[in-house]
């Protein structure tokens, strides 16, 4: 029906926008962008009155209101007494998202972070085992931003006061002082399970590569109203030109998306067919921008200049002499054979070539690190809680005397588990112990001699190379590390003790159970 209407009228939005309406809509929510000039306002009156009468859905005025931009109050007044609503102004909230023509400001961000701590406010967290609290924080705090942070580029501060909540609930308070005891590194919790971490999310990865689908649906999607809208806005005088040689100025929305052109570019690969719609520099057309590839930082000559047109002029472009890098590329423009098929952009981090977000994210967060080695301990058949146990302890962050002290906590110093007055550590505690060694020849892992000058993680994993990849023995062995482990706190905190053979009948007992049940 907008449609029909907008034929009666002569005259677009604006110079950028041709279309008298833009109409969006969600479930009951309806968006109508509209003209104040003329009768577009009575116009658009007429058509909601219509539709409401031939289908029977009436337009609450109550609910609805009106923004005007770079009118009268007359003619404001005027606007009002056709539509029967009220006038309001920008900023509000719609589908839950803030619309704004500025940046958003802090109130609208702490409105994100009262979110989270909402969801907290109604938590026991001291009723949760640690291995609880992180599956919360992974699956419930770290989503809730997700959909804000598919829309917004999130500021440091921001980041910084969401990670700060889910640290602090995944770390509990540990004193009567109320400060949380962060036992690992929070760039490391955030690290994936096979390197090593807890699996959280890293938000500022997490939103890069959320907001890069902004820039696939520009290519990918030119005729959706957003793309349509942003060419218009954007792409200075020839709307032929590929996104990446838009104008670099414009909303802070615009500017956001500019400040990942880096990351779009590591991320897409294009194929050629044409060479039109591929810049030379900027798009990666062979394997890395050619822009990066230039050792002075200044903007090259003729910067929009497209595949096509640059392949004659390689000599001119790229002048002797060329690192080996700048040499492969232009052997391989050389080389290119162009065909009638438009140019086509392809994501790299998926085997069909679609953009994805999760892996984007996944790419970013391996991107030149090594597989840790502690992560078969997330296969091993033993209960979440365990497994973290594991982790602190390859790491070395359990709180056993050595560590304390490094902390300035009191403590009274002397192994518990063999009466030795030495200042307890993890090695001691878990391998060198006289209780511990009669421990492990009970169970069939008598010392294998290791280096002594060895780390922690090294022993650790020395250890458990002896299970041979058993599922059992696998088990048996983290069984046996968390078993002295609780053995060691009873006897501190509630000063009880179990003989030796008490602890291995609870080792073996436990082990069975965990690899039938986990």
């Amino acid at each position: 029906m907008f449609q029909a209407a907008a034929m009666m009228l002569p005259h677009g939005i604006s110079d950028k926008i041709r279309e008298p309406f833009f109409l969006l809509q969600y479930a009951d929510d309806t968006m109508l962008f509209s003209t104040a000039k003329g009768i577009a306002v009575q116009l658009a009156k007429q058509v909601l009155d219509t539709f409401s009468l031939v289908s029977g859905i009436s337009l609450n005025s109550n609910k609805s209101c009106f923004i005007t931009f770079n009118i009268t109050k007359r003619q404001q007044e005027g606007i009002k007494a056709i539509l029967q609503m009220e006038a309001t102004v920008l900023p509000f909230n719609y589908l839950g998202l803030p619309l704004t023509l500025r940046k958003p400001e802090r109130l609208m961000y702490q409105a994100l972070i009262d979110k989270v701590q909402c969801r907290l406010a109604g938590w026991k967290s001291s009723m949760l085992s640690r291995a609880g609290r992180v599956v919360l924080a992974s699956s419930v705090l770290s989503t809730i931003p997700i959909y804000f942070m598919s829309v917004f580029k999130l500021p440091t501060w921001v980041v910084k006061a969401l990670d700060r909540l889910r640290r602090d609930f995944i770390w509990g308070s540990s004193n009567n002082s109320g400060r949380s005891m962060h036992l690992l590194s929070w760039d490391r919790v955030c690290l994936p399970k096979p390197l090593g971490g807890f699996g959280l999310l890293d938000l500022r990865l997490h939103n890069i590569a959320l907001l890069l689908r902004w820039w696939w649906r520009l290519h990918h999607d030119p005729d959706t109203l957003w793309s349509k809208l942003a060419r218009r806005l954007f792409a200075k005088r020839d709307v032929n030109l590929p996104p990446l040689a838009w104008n670099l100025c414009g909303s802070f929305f615009w500017k956001d998306l500019l400040s990942l052109r880096f990351y779009f570019q590591l991320s897409s690969t294009s194929v050629i067919g044409t060479g039109l719609n591929t810049l030379f520099w900027y798009n990666n057309w062979g394997g890395t921008p050619l822009f990066y590839c230039l050792s002075h930082p200044k903007p090259p000559s003729r910067r929009f200049i497209t595949l096509r047109a640059a392949v004659p002029l390689l000599q001119e472009l790229l002048p002797a002499p060329l690192t080996l890098q700048q040499s492969n590329l232009v052997e391989l423009a050389n080389n290119l054979n162009f065909s009638t098929l438009p140019d086509r952009v392809d994501w790299r981090w998926t085997n069909h070539g679609k953009y994805s977000a999760a892996s984007t994210y996944k790419a970013f967060m391996f991107s030149g690190k090594v597989l840790s080695p502690l992560r078969f301990l997330w296969k091993i058949k033993i209960p979440p809680s365990v497994k973290l146990f594991l982790l602190l302890l390859a790491h070395g962050r359990l709180l056993t005397q050595d560590q304390l002290l490094r902390r300035n906590i009191p403590c009274t110093q002397g192994c518990v588990m063999c009466t030795q007055m030495i200042c307890e550590t993890a090695g001691h505690l878990f391998l060198d112990c006289t209780f511990a060694t009669r421990l492990w020849n009970v169970l069939g892992y008598p010392e294998s001699g290791s280096d002594p000058n060895a780390s922690l993680q090294d022993k650790l994993l020395t250890r458990f190379a002896a299970a041979n990849n058993s599922a059992d023995k696998l088990a048996l062995i983290a069984t046996t590390f968390w078993g002295l482990w609780l053995e060691r706190n009873n006897r501190v905190f509630r000063n009880q003790s179990r003989h030796l053979g008490a602890v291995h009948h609870w080792i073996i007992c436990e082990s069975t159970l965990f690899v039938k049940y986990c």
